[in-house]
């Protein structure tokens, strides 16, 4: 595994203002909504979503991404989820931050995170909130470590298979800059380059050198409420306007899954949670 540049990066003066005020808002929001769970609305059916790349050396090969967990209480809605993740059979889980909001959701969160060990290897990266929490790096490091799920703060792992490779790179939260793109190995034969961020603003980070064949990401929530002729009102800071699927930029492609949880307030409207999955297949059939 590589490292990378693990130092923390300064934050500017309205970034860490942002960060205090998100942090100071979100966690007594959290607190009162997490004694009325019957309030949750929309949060209840997941919508699964598919998506194929071509690359010949890792055809065959599926994966699931899932983002902004916000998992403070284990719900039956976390079963399900689950469920449907196993009867994908992936081979890989990705997971891109925003995992939970205050530190007692930890035991929570890493059940959850060990069910989903139990079907394929997860590799995790860390959004805003989980700084919000206060729960320090060190701590997700060690949980992490005891489950065997791999996280990735601003470092990188590379997977074999029978005929390429998987490179995957994890860096921290680009809102609140500590993403470090200096762990993105470089380019190889029969390799493929997944990048897991939290923020879109990641891929108005990267640069042309950056060999990186697919970005995901989370952190819009796809927008939480979306009302039928009004464009999306909701975007948290990070975003840079983009709300959920596919953007592009150079020769970047980025994917912003809708994610599962919820922020600061406990619905979703027309904006079901998503579960994204990844295939990759020898070449597209020509219609």
């Amino acid at each position: 595994m590589d490292h990378g540049m693990s130092a923390r990066q300064r934050l500017s003066w309205p970034d860490r203002v942002r960060s205090s005020v998100g942090a100071r808002l979100s966690e007594p929001l959290y607190r009162l909504f997490s004694l009325v769970p019957q309030w949750e609305f929309g949060l209840s059916d997941h919508e699964v979503t598919r998506h194929t790349h071509v690359h010949g050396p890792l055809a065959g090969h599926r994966a699931v991404h899932l983002t902004d967990l916000h998992l403070d209480i284990y719900y039956p809605r976390h079963d399900r989820i689950v469920y449907t993740v196993r009867a994908l059979q992936p081979d890989w889980i990705f997971i891109t931050g925003d995992l939970l909001n205050v530190p007692e959701g930890l035991p929570h969160l890493f059940r959850f995170l060990a069910r989903l060990r139990e079907t394929a290897p997860v590799f995790v990266t860390l959004g805003n909130h989980d700084h919000y929490s206060g729960v320090p790096v060190t701590d997700y490091a060690e949980l992490a470590d005891r489950h065997k799920i791999t996280l990735l703060v601003n470092q990188s792992v590379v997977v074999s298979t029978a005929k390429g490779e998987l490179a995957i790179v994890g860096v921290d939260d680009p809102s609140l800059h500590r993403a470090d793109l200096h762990c993105v190995p470089p380019q190889a034969d029969h390799r493929f380059t997944l990048l897991l961020a939290h923020a879109p603003n990641i891929l108005d980070q990267v640069k042309a050198h950056h060999a990186i064949d697919l970005i995901l990401c989370g952190h819009s929530h796809g927008g939480q409420w979306q009302v039928p002729g009004i464009p999306t009102f909701w975007l948290p800071p990070g975003c840079n306007g983009r709300v959920s699927g596919r953007y592009e930029s150079g020769e970047h492609t980025l994917y912003i899954n809708r994610g599962l949880g919820w922020s600061f307030l406990p619905f979703r409207w027309n904006c079901p949670p998503e579960i994204a999955v990844l295939e990759w297949i020898e070449e597209r059939s020509q219609t």
